[in-house]
């Protein structure tokens, strides 16, 4: 009797744990389905909405239909009998509503204002300075709205955006609008990446691709254009992302990346950038010290103003400098890779060795100002020591 009892009670629990089970998998399945029903629906706005917003649908088809006749960059029209459209800050007026609405509901944590202006500051290199009578503050540009062009801060909704052309943002379906995510996917990421060093947005930036039809009116603004503008046109090294992924991109060029380590300000300043050193050291290897040697080389061809590479015209002091800096990064790699001297592409004498004999002003300018600070007498002495014992007679590589 009790082996009967306890067949059933164990009966009567394994179809309770099934039922269960089957109500846990059925809520897991309706949850997804409602997660993309809710991303569907984040993406349409309909006539009651836009109005909220501000934007009138005649205004907005009016745009639509006079940006058939915009490009920026170029003119690609099959049609030229009619004069290109430039566009406008009502174009750009049109776009921001949207773009708030897609952050809002895609999951942008918006930063302090703080924040904000310090992240502007540290990737632009600028101060925002609010302005009472626009909704927007222009970061960098020349004042036009060219697609593509600029970048603006809207202000007290401290996002980043720029102008693209509507027809890529948005369709009119009737009396709805549907909203194309390619474009606000790539805002999304940017803003993301810049204010949070998000990783995940940078990879959609990376990996952004953008599928052509015989309607494109030329270049689509892309993820990797956007990459690229921050690190060769704005200067933004301040993500050890982004500048790898620029160090990718430059391997087969001997110079693409280093010559980026030093630059002059517009006062005619010398200006380092340690992260770009960092990045060449972290990609050269005992076995692979090209991208260094590379590195020495650009570096003992300023400061002999050899094939033009000293354009910026460095004075003494400058190039003393930029020797110290090189010098404390090669110091720490032949350490580092002291078994693999003399293999490879690491030479048996130091690029510092060379330098200090064949450089000779420069180095002494360097000893007079005690290496600025930024490296140990003791060091510049070790690597002298270590030159002269490799090159006894003098007989320098």
């Amino acid at each position: 009797m009790r082996r009967l009892i306890t067949s059933i009670s164990m009966i009567v629990l394994a179809i309770v744990f099934y039922q269960c089970s089957s109500k846990s998998g059925k809520v897991s399945v309706d949850t997804n389905q409602q997660d993309t029903l809710q991303s569907l629906n984040d993406n349409i706005i309909n006539m009651e909405r836009l109005k909220e917003m501000g934007i009138d649908k005649k205004t907005l088809t009016k745009h639509m239909k006079l940006q058939e006749l915009a490009w920026y960059g170029g003119d690609f029209r099959d049609d030229q009998s009619k004069p290109r459209y430039e566009p406008t800050e009502l174009d750009f007026l049109l776009t921001i509503p949207f773009v708030d609405y897609y952050l809002s509901s895609h999951g942008y944590k918006r930063p302090t204002e703080k924040l904000f202006q310090d992240r502007i500051k540290k990737v632009f290199g600028i101060g925002l300075k609010k302005h009472s009578s626009k909704s927007y503050e222009e970061i960098v540009g020349d004042g036009s709205f060219d697609f593509a062009h600029s970048y603006y801060s809207i202000c007290d909704k401290n996002f980043i955006t720029y102008n693209w052309m509507l027809r890529d943002m948005l369709s009119i379906e009737g009396d709805k609008i549907k909203l194309k995510s390619e474009v606000f996917q790539q805002i999304l990421a940017l803003n993301k990446f810049l204010i949070y060093d998000d990783p995940s947005a940078f990879k959609i930036l990376e990996l952004s691709k953008y599928e052509e039809d015989e309607n494109d009116l030329g270049d689509f603004y892309s993820g990797k254009m956007i990459l690229d503008d921050l690190f060769s046109t704005y200067n933004y090294f301040g993500s050890s992302l982004l500048n790898q992924w620029y160090f990718n991109k430059q391997k087969d060029v001997p110079y693409g990346f280093v010559s980026r380590i030093f630059e002059q300000t517009s006062n005619k300043k010398l200006v380092v950038h340690p992260s770009l050193i960092e990045t060449v050291e972290r990609n050269s290897t005992g076995k692979n010290g090209t991208y260094f040697n590379n590195f020495g080389l650009y570096v003992y061809q300023v400061l002999q103003n050899e094939d033009s590479m000293n354009s910026n015209n460095y004075t003494l002091e400058e190039k003393a400098r930029i020797f110290c800096h090189f010098a404390n990064s090669e110091y720490k790699m032949r350490n580092k890779y002291a078994e693999y001297m003399d293999t490879g592409d690491w030479g048996r004498t130091s690029w510092t060795y060379i330098m200090m004999t064949n450089c000779k002003s420069i180095y002494e300018e360097a000893q007079a100002h005690k290496f600025f600070g930024i490296s140990k007498p003791e060091m510049m002495e070790e690597m002298e020591q270590e030159g002269l014992e490799l090159n006894p007679s003098n007989d320098n590589e």
